[in-house]
Formats: structure tokens, C-alpha cells, sequence
């Protein structure tokens, strides 16, 4: 789908961000990627990690669901999936934001032994989830569909409705990544916050001006990882459409169908030449 042209952006040595960022918080960011380096941390950037070339980097597709299992959620799914394959030849796979209202939890099971993740997305589907509302799911899925402890690392807030303290307790309840934060400013814009997935141990950079008590360096939580979830704009940035869930039917507020509509503001999403993941 895409196709490459010249990096936007060169990584400097320091970490620091190198242009403008969606304020003057982020801004304060700092990273020193001599210290920092895979696999347990990772500077916010975007360009790929590890210095590789974005044209050898593969196009990874993040596909995601989230709330109840149910066996109508599952067709849908296996409307996207069951007939495709990787290029290695095997079905791809997904991640299941699961909640513990109206889930069937041996079709949990069931999805997880077939090879795909189970993640934690509270007990009854709060915004700003207390302590118990993210370790209750996480027993929900042991006991009740027998998913292993180890096994569930993920998080999505409800609402993407987080706090630092919601980051806090992930951090200490084990999780390895969250996957709450937006990056809401189209990739054509000199501040774009479409950043590849990085560690807190230098704190957040997008998202900030929603979070109270984020970047400037805040929350320290080296190794967790945070993933931003990319907004979909069209041709007119932030006065067009600019969604978490595309309209895939009506494109672009169109009154019919219109495919190329689709594949044009997702090519201007993501195909800049840094090949960061689509989900």
C-alpha cells in the first residue's frame, strides 16, 4: 500500500524530539538513546527503532477489538481474518480487549488457545478504572476462561479515559504495555505526534495536553510500553475527519461507498516513510 519516499524526520542523538510536538510539554522530553536501548527501552521517535531503515521495515497491521466476547463479535472478526494470511502463510492474529460484562468466556478461550491475545479492558467497562476494576478482569480471565496470568500483559482504558495513576498501577500489576494514549495530529503536521511504540522510562510525549500530570518527563515506569493508537484523518487534516474507528462504509462522511476515499486517508496516515503500524 505504501510507498516510500525520504524520512520526515532524523533522529538526533540526544533523544530529544526534533520539531515541534503538540505542546509545550511534550516538548520537554528527553531521552538519551545511548542509555536507553533495546530490548527493555526504546526513545519515543518516529522513525523505526534500532536505527533500521524504514524501507527494509515490514508494515505491521495492529488489529484490535475490544468490550464483550460474544459469538456475533467473533464472526466479525473472522470476516476480517479467517481468509487472509501473513506472508509466512499463517492466519493472522489479534488482540481482544476483553471486559467482563455479557462475555462468553469459553469463546475466551477458545480465541486464545487459536493463537490470539487476550487482553484487559476492566471488569465493567469504566473510564479512569480503579485498582480493582483492572486486577478483578485480570481473574475474571484466569478463573473463568482459564487464560494464564502471564499471558495477559496488555491494557486499554475505556473511553481511552486514563490517568497516570492508571499507568501507575498497570506498571506495578505487571502489565508489559498500554495501548490508551492518542496520537491525534495528522502526520502532515510539523507538530504530528504519530510516534513508534516507546518505554516511559523517560515519561510520555503525546497525549499530554489530556492527561493531567503526564510529560515533562512524568510517569517514570521504565520498561512499560506504551502504543499510541493513531487517528485516521482525510485530504483535509483536522478539519476532515479524524477518527479512532474509520468509517469504512461512508467514507469521509460521503453519502455512498467510496473505497479509494478510504485507502487515500489511510495512505496519508501512515504511508510517510517511517512505516509505523496501522491499528
Amino acid at each position: 500500500m505504501c510507498k516510500h519516499h525520504p524520512p520526515l524526520l532524523a533522529w538526533v542523538q540526544d533523544g530529544s524530539i526534533s520539531r515541534p510536538t503538540s505542546s509545550s510539554d511534550a516538548a520537554g522530553y528527553l531521552c538519551d538513546a545511548a542509555k536507553c536501548k533495546l530490548p527493555t527501552c526504546n526513545c519515543v521517535s518516529m522513525s523505526p527503532p534500532g536505527g533500521l531503515n524504514a524501507s527494509q521495515v515490514p508494515m505491521f497491521v495492529v488489529f484490535t477489538a475490544d468490550d464483550a466476547v460474544q459469538s456475533y463479535a467473533i464472526d466479525a472478526v473472522n470476516q476480517f481474518l479467517a481468509h487472509r494470511q501473513n506472508p509466512n502463510g499463517c492466519t493472522p492474529k489479534m488482540t481482544y480487549f476483553t471486559s467482563l460484562n455479557f462475555t462468553n468466556y469459553t469463546l475466551v478461550t477458545d480465541w486464545y488457545v487459536a493463537g490470539n491475545e487476550i487482553a484487559d479492558h476492566t471488569m465493567t467497562h469504566v473510564g479512569d478504572p480503579p485498582q480493582d476494576e483492572i486486577n478483578g478482569n485480570l481473574i475474571a480471565l484466569n478463573v473463568l476462561a482459564g487464560i494464564p496470568l502471564k499471558s495477559i500483559i496488555g491494557f486499554c482504558a475505556p473511553f481511552l479515559n486514563f490517568t497516570v495513576n492508571t499507568l501507575k498501577l498497570l506498571a506495578a500489576a505487571g502489565f508489559t504495555y498500554d495501548f490508551s494514549t492518542p496520537a491525534a495530529i495528522p502526520v502532515t503536521d510539523p507538530g504530528m505526534d504519530a510516534f513508534w511504540l516507546d518505554t516511559l522510562d523517560n515519561g510520555m510525549a503525546n497525549d499530554c495536553l489530556a492527561v493531567a500530570g503526564s510529560c515533562k518527563g512524568q510517569p517514570v515506569l521504565p520498561g512499560f510500553w506504551e502504543i499510541p493508537m493513531y487517528a485516521y484523518f482525510d485530504e483535509r487534516g483536522p478539519a476532515g475527519a479524524h477518527l479512532m474507528d474509520p468509517w469504512l462504509d461512508r467514507a469521509n462522511g460521503a453519502t455512498k461507498v467510496k473505497d479509494t476515499a478510504t485507502l487515500e486517508y489511510m495512505k496519508a496516515t501512515f504511508c510517510d516513510g517511517e512505516q509505523r503500524q496501522i491499528g
